[in-house]
């Protein structure tokens, strides 16, 4: 036997025909664990003509990756799949009450339906949990068993904010942070399709090394939020006070950037309608207006980033007739004082002027034209 990754184009092409649709469905739609994260597929095996009637699942919880081998037969393919788990405790003597109570989509295998592996698979994640919860519960003098009912008990977490998984005397939490996205779409529309789960922070925490906790944020979040430093655990802290912590300053920031984008946007408010015959064009984060000054026309090019007002806006001037290897001369300003704003654009472009005829700046200030 022999284990073979396969490639997103090529994996549905390999699966025999009368499973694929199974595949399909579990490789395209089915999202798990708190991460939301897809399933991936390895090839162990194929079938006597060349095609995959078995391979393992690659599923994500906690921060693993469980792997569990699917095995469907080739000659009864309207019968259930085999499994074959990565944990020899999981699953290792259960009788078939318990698989028709708490795995009805295999008991009731519907080979007609193509989610049919897809709801197995939930139920059976489903299971799993609450097979890594007994064992935390099993050793309940552990300081992790402890962390664990004593983070739920405060009302602020609830069992399914939490993915636990447990091996030998390391126990590991995978925590969801309840953070409020429900603004963040205003500032970052562009980002809602490219990066789905735009509400997902997780909180990874490891016993009995809990110090080293770890933030994991979505591809969304960290966009709009950039790189974050935990506070420090302290290893006489408990979850159930740093959790709040951790989730309060992530809103906090979250905040802070939605009152940094009102004050940006009242700023760009206020520069379109004072220079509304001026401008050439403007989004969210940024405005093009167009100027003369005795005959020299010019454009000013405004970009305000996320970390504004810390960091104040990129003013760029641009020639509209001199030219550098093949590209309008433009020059970079240093600063932008908001107390003589004008004033000091219209210094700037005088400089700019004589730079790009090549002779001595002017003294000559003169008022902005629209």
């Amino acid at each position: 036997m022999f284990t073979m990754k396969m490639d997103n184009n090529g994996v549905l092409n390999e699966i025999s025909p009368v499973f694929r649709p199974y595949i399909q469905n579990l490789y395209h739609d089915l999202e798990l664990g708190l991460c939301k994260a897809k399933v991936d597929l390895e090839r162990i095996g194929n079938n006597n003509d060349g095609s995959v009637t078995q391979f393992r699942l690659i599923l994500p919880y906690c921060s693993k990756k469980l792997k569990w081998e699917v095995i469907f037969d080739s000659s009864a393919p309207w019968f259930a799949p085999d499994f074959r788990f990565d944990d020899d405790s999981f699953l290792n003597s259960p009788d078939e009450d318990f698989f028709v109570k708490n795995i009805p989509s295999l008991t009731n295998w519907d080979g007609n339906n193509p989610n049919a592996l897809c709801d197995v698979i939930t139920e059976m994640i489903k299971l799993y949990k609450i097979h890594q919860i007994k064992k935390l519960n099993d050793d309940d003098t552990s300081r992790a068993s402890f962390e664990y009912s004593a983070l739920l008990g405060n009302g602020f977490t609830s069992e399914q904010d939490i993915e636990v998984w447990v091996v030998g005397h390391i126990t590991e939490f995978l925590i969801k942070l309840k953070v409020d996205t429900s603004r963040l779409p205003e500032l970052y529309n562009e980002g809602i399709e490219n990066n789905p789960g735009i509400d997902t922070a997780l909180l990874l925490v490891r016993y009995p090394n809990s110090t080293n906790a770890e933030l994991m944020l979505s591809p969304f979040l960290t966009k709009c939020l950039g790189n974050i430093s935990l506070p420090l655990m302290h290893q006489s802290g408990v979850l159930m006070d740093y959790v709040p912590m951790v989730t309060d300053m992530l809103n906090n920031k979250i905040q802070d950037l939605l009152n940094n984008e009102k004050l940006k946007r009242e700023l760009l408010a206020q520069l379109i309608v004072k220079y509304e015959g001026a401008v050439l064009e403007h989004d969210a984060n940024s405005a093009a207006l167009l100027f003369q000054m005795n005959d020299f026309h010019w454009i000013l090019q405004i970009d305000i980033g996320v970390q504004f007002p810390e960091k104040p806006p990129v003013l760029t001037l641009r020639s509209v007739y001199h030219c550098s290897k093949g590209k309008p001369k433009f020059k970079v300003l240093s600063s932008c004082p908001y107390n003589n704003f004008e004033g000091y654009i219209e210094q700037q472009v005088d400089i700019f002027k004589n730079e790009c005829k090549g002779i001595s700046p002017s003294s000559q200030l003169l008022n902005l034209n629209n």
